[in-house]
């Protein structure tokens, strides 16, 4: 009994597996350039928390593509994420130098601004654990 329930586990998992790894490889074969594979990698890897892999792939993909204002803007989010203030403003400015909108606009202000607070949220933090 214990071993045909194992056996159904089993079978569950790899056809799980096998449809995920599927899929990805469907949603990636989809892009119709190399940067667009690097740049929708990169996604997924930063919704999956995996914001190394991403920057990597979101690098990528600003290397195929320097006017991928996409890439520079997500590129941008997740130095910001990282902390890295000065190359996601970098980025930030970028993406709105090859598209200027609200969003890119107001992501540079974001950044501007998380970049000021920092050094006081850091002194605010050292004066508290002392």
């Amino acid at each position: 009994m214990k071993r045909a329930a194992t056996i159904k586990m089993s079978v569950f998992f790899l056809s799980t597996l096998t449809l995920t790894l599927t899929l990805c490889l469907f949603l990636l074969s989809g892009c119709s350039t190399e940067s667009q594979r690097h740049y929708e990698l990169g996604k997924w890897y930063y919704e999956k928390g995996l914001i190394n892999e991403a920057i990597l792939e979101f690098k990528a993909a600003t290397q195929q593509d320097p006017d991928s204002y996409q890439a520079h803007h997500s590129l941008a989010i997740a130095y910001t994420k990282k902390g890295w203030y000065d190359y996601a403003l970098k980025e930030a400015e970028l993406a709105f130098d090859l598209h200027p909108s609200d969003e890119n606009y107001h992501l540079i202000q974001i950044i501007r601004q998380k970049k000021i607070l920092e050094p006081v949220y850091e002194s605010t933090l050292i004066d508290t654990l002392r």
